[in-house]
């Protein structure tokens, strides 16, 4: 496959060689402009950085309506993202490396020059961006830990030495809005300061249909300040930024598609073995989501010339809270079946609020409790997760991180043959997370009485039954150098050498004692005595945990990132690089009692045909699990309370070139990554309520290629565009041994866009009209490692039979986004819209084999608005 997909790569680079030769000719009208980039840590044309490199300018950011980083992202071939779960949650793929949620992200951020250490830090309102960097393939060399996919590096607008005045307004459908102000001038005579402030709402897409509600599931509000200051003290150049932002949203909009092919056969029932991509979404939640997350960005950096050198400092600060709450996920387990509330809530929400098939509250009620299990389809209750009732419970997560980070680094100057760059890094990260479970006890009210914190005791509206609460601290400590050497005139060889060491450490805080134990006396009865599953089997093993608390734990990660490149200057208008080079991503702990949960729960599940029941109906009924014999294969081993670093090592091999008169641009490459314990999330649901851990992929191959171009017809009509292949394969999982050889989760096989911008003058009034189309697609994507194989569930014991997951993946999906812009010297107004087609697609399916199915997101469809803004100078 990856022999075909490369003929388009060929022909491409064969163009480029036929026109290499062609001689120079006078400067065309419309040339596209030089884009210099920061990649290496210093200024350079992107056409010198051996590396492939995705830049977008400030025209280029205003052109395409960049606000958020899924407009960049979109536009980045191989480079996908996925963000459903909450405000801060996104995942970067970048060539089928995946950010993983509950890990360190794959990428460097980096934001005027200030490495970012928070997962969390990107997906954010880009204010004031005026330039971005993607850099792909690993950058551990030079940014690090965790840049083994690549690196994302924005500038921001600097304060001006003449006073600005810009305010931006906007409205679309579902009720958004936004507003922008800006202010920058002169503070003195080498002072310059600018402020910066922002909102953004939207009721969001979808409904309540329970709640009656249209501004209670998807909703979303942003608003901040960003304030900056720049000057000359101590013989130096100083840079100070300082930023504050509130996130409120709804979070974990998911819906269930189950995989039940033998129920689904057996009663003729085909909504148990759904295909995803058909699903019809519905939201009957009775808790109103709730996400808030509270953000503060502190920055200050230094230039100092230290001879003919320059010394750069960076401290930075930055202090995150976010929490939600939201329905629970395990409704289908009956967790909370025997307690008042759910049988206050059941036959009420029976009567008002239907479920579509294969959810069902059950054919018969006895008295007031729902029943739970019968041998007819759709008699027995199969409550959907995220549910009417209150038998589900809820979930509270919360994710906080204070951090402070200091970079030293000293840099040759740009205009030497041999060019250096050497310097340390420190940074000292405290993260506090939580995932709880609690008793919903609003019964049939609909009322929102929730205390938002991890641990609620019995005294309160809403007291806690499963608990995992941790402190994680890790300690960075790194020196790093780069060396470029121009062999001759147009060819320079590179090297590139870091070290990286993270001690970390995990501190458990689940309360011991009496609150040690599930609080609700019925979700104990499904479960087990005590609020973690590490207590429960501490103590059958005549442990004192519940007493003492869960030990603390600690590990350091170590790293070399070494990254060889050579680029080739063939001519003034094309260039070839290659390179090769490590990325490291630090391991971690999962949250303590994570291993005991899974040993308890799924370490009865074996691979292995379905025990059959003889109903005496004329059929017979897949009731019972597979036996587990000593040398089964069962589903999954390697659930710890840790998980392992990842090590990537890449080979890349590209070009770029800029053709007709710097009129069109044509850049290409192929590469090679081998992966080493790749991080991957698992989400797990139920009869326990809901886990969150991180497992090790043990090998993975990935390769690739890349095509993108720029033609500037002339002044007034541009084309431009990209493609990206990605071929991923598991070559070993000792976890799951029956998916090696299946696609990589997360990575699209393909990715790309097309568009064309068109400026028209206006006679002679100085207004332009401006059209621009951008067609973005993707192919399909895998999202576990559970792919097209069958496998048992908890729910098999209870006659669903087994599950096959072979649907549970996103088919491709095409979208159409459209600009048309008034604007004259001063001023701008934009009619846009955004998926104007409509097309409806899956944004995640989160396979959960042991659940039964997957839980998947819906897409947003088409949005629309009209924006303006005026400068005053």
């Amino acid at each position: 496959m990856l022999t075909r997909q490369t003929t388009v790569l060929g022909l491409a680079i064969t163009a480029v060689l036929a026109t290499a030769e062609a001689p120079a000719q006078a400067t065309a009208p419309g040339e596209l402009p030089e884009v210099v980039v920061t990649a290496r840590q210093r200024a350079e044309r992107i056409e010198d950085v051996p590396a492939t490199v995705r830049a977008f300018t400030d025209a280029d950011i205003q052109s395409a309506g960049i606000e958020r980083p899924t407009d960049f992202i979109e536009l980045t071939p191989n480079v996908s993202q996925v963000q459903t779960a909450e405000a801060g949650d996104m995942q970067v793929v970048i060539r089928g490396i995946n950010t993983g949620r509950d890990a360190e992200t794959n990428f460097a951020l980096v934001v005027d020059g200030v490495l970012q250490t928070n997962p969390n830090a990107l997906n954010q309102e880009l204010n004031g961006i005026t330039q971005i960097e993607v850099l792909k393939g690993p950058q551990g060399a030079i940014y690090g830990r965790n840049a083994l996919a690549g690196a994302i590096i924005m500038t921001t607008r600097k304060p001006s030495e003449t006073p600005e005045f810009e305010v931006g307004a906007g409205i679309g459908n579902n009720n958004a809005y936004k507003g922008d102000l800006y202010m920058s001038g002169p503070l003195g005579d080498s002072a310059q300061g600018s402020l910066s402030l922002y909102t953004r709402s939207t009721d969001g897409e979808w409904n309540n249909t329970l709640l009656g509600c249209d501004d209670c599931v998807d909703y979303f509000e942003e608003t901040g300040a960003v304030g900056r200051l720049t000057f000359e003290a101590a013989g130096g150049d100083f840079d100070v930024k300082a930023k504050v932002s509130t996130v409120e949203s709804g979070a974990i909009n998911f819906n269930a598609a189950v995989s039940f092919f033998e129920a689904a056969t057996i009663f003729v029932a085909p909504p148990f073995d759904e295909d995803p991509n058909d699903h019809g979404f519905f939201y009957t939640n009775n808790i109103i989501p709730e996400n808030e997350q509270d953000n503060f960005n502190f920055s200050i950096k230094g230039d100092w010339a230290v001879g003919e050198n320059t010394l750069t400092g960076v401290l930075a600060y930055n202090d995150q809270t976010n929490f939600f709450l939201t329905d629970g996920a395990s409704d289908a387990f009956f967790l909370y079946a025997f307690t008042p509330s759910c049988n206050e809530s059941f036959p009420a929400r029976y009567a008002d609020t239907p479920l579509p098939p294969p959810f069902n509250y059950g054919g018969t009620i006895l008295g007031d409790a729902p029943v739970i299990l019968s041998p007819q389809p759709y008699n027995s209750t199969f409550q959907p997760p995220y549910g009417p009732t209150t038998c589900g419970g809820y979930q509270y997560q919360q994710r906080d991180q204070e951090d402070m980070s200091l970079e030293l680094r000293l840099t040759s100057p740009d205009d030497q043959r041999l060019r250096w760059l050497a310097g340390v890094y420190f940074a000292d990260i405290e993260r506090h997370v939580i995932v709880s479970q609690g008793s919903d006890q609003t019964g049939a009210s609909l009322t929102q009485d929730f205390l938002t914190q991890g641990f609620v005791p019995t005294s309160g509206p809403n007291p806690t039954d499963l608990l995992y609460d941790d402190t994680f601290d890790s300690t960075v400590y790194a020196g790093f150098g780069q060396l470029a050497y121009d062999i001759r005139e147009g060819v320079e060889l590179a090297l590139a050498l870091r070290y990286d060491s993270e001690k970390r450490e995990v501190d458990n805080n689940v309360p011991t004692g009496a609150d040690a134990f599930a609080q609700t006396p019925e979700f104990a009865f499904f479960t087990n005595p005590y609020i973690n599953p590490a207590y429960t089997q501490n103590a059958a093993a005549g442990g004192d945990w519940a007493t003492t608390g869960i030990p603390s734990r600690s590990k350091t990660y170590e790293q070399f990132q070494p990254k060889l490149s050579l680029n080739w200057n063939v001519s003034d208008q094309v260039s070839w690089y290659a390179s090769y080079g490590y990325g490291f991503r630090s391991g971690g702990f999962n949250s303590s009692g994570s291993q005991a949960t899974a040993d308890v729960f799924y370490g009865g599940l074996c691979l292995g045909p379905s025990t059959l029941f003889n109903t005496g109906l004329g059929f017979d009924l897949p009731l019972g699990l597979p036996a587990c014999a000593s040398d089964s294969v069962r589903n999954l081993t390697d659930v710890n309370d840790d998980y392992d670093k990842e090590v990537s090592k890449a080979a890349e091999i590209g070009f770029k070139s800029t053709l007709l008169d710097r009129t069109l641009a044509i850049n290409g490459a192929i590469y090679h990554t081998d992966v080493e314990d790749m991080q991957f999330f698992n989400f797990f649901a139920g009869p326990f309520g809901l886990l969150r851990v991180v497992t090790n992929l043990d090998e993975v191959t990935i390769q690739g290629f890349e095509l993108d171009f720029n033609w500037r017809a002339n002044d007034y009509f541009s084309l431009f565009g990209g493609y990206g292949y990605t071929d991923g394969e598991i070559d070993r999982y000792d976890g799951r041994p029956y998916t090696e050889g299946n696609k990589l989760p997360y990575a699209p096989e393909y990715s790309g866009n097309a568009g064309g911008e068109l400026t028209i003058p206006l006679g002679s009034s100085g207004l332009e009209l401006v059209a621009r189309l951008d067609a973005v697609f993707v192919g399909e994507t895998w999202f576990h490692p559970v792919q097209d194989e069958t496998v048992p569930n908890l729910p098999t014991a209870f006659g669903f039979g087994q599950g096959n997951y072979g649907k549970q993946k996103r088919d491709p999906y095409e979208l159409l986004n459209a600009r048309l812009t008034l604007r004259g010297e001063r001023w701008r107004a934009t009619a846009w819209g955004r998926n104007v087609t409509d097309e409806d697609y899956l944004q995640e399916v989160i396979v959960a084999p042991e659940f039964g199915g997957a839980f998947i997101h819906d897409s947003i469809g088409s949005t629309y608005g009209l924006d303006v803004a005026y400068t005053f100078r």
